[in-house]
């Protein structure tokens, strides 16, 4: 279980490092998934992509991240069960 202070530094780089712009979905991104999407961003740019944002699609436990790579772009659904 991750602990009050672990949550809001993992907020403050779903912030910076994801680019989940509001405060509360950036908590919230925290809470849902803890260091997983921040694993995965620093595979993706071993991989070359670069995260040019993240959202939440349905406040239903997705978040999407989009990336970069070259000329294309996806959308990477990150989804909590």
């Amino acid at each position: 279980m991750t602990d009050e202070a672990d949550v809001f530094e993992l907020a403050r780089k779903y912030h910076s490092e994801l680019k989940v712009e509001e405060p509360s979905l950036a908590t919230l991104a925290a809470e849902l998934f803890g260091d997983l999407g921040l694993k995965f961003k620093e595979f993706l740019e071993k991989e070359g992509y670069s995260i040019t944002g993240a959202k939440f699609l349905d406040y239903d436990k997705s978040l999407v991240l989009s990336v970069i790579k070259g000329e294309r772009s996806y959308e990477i659904v990150l989804r909590k069960t």
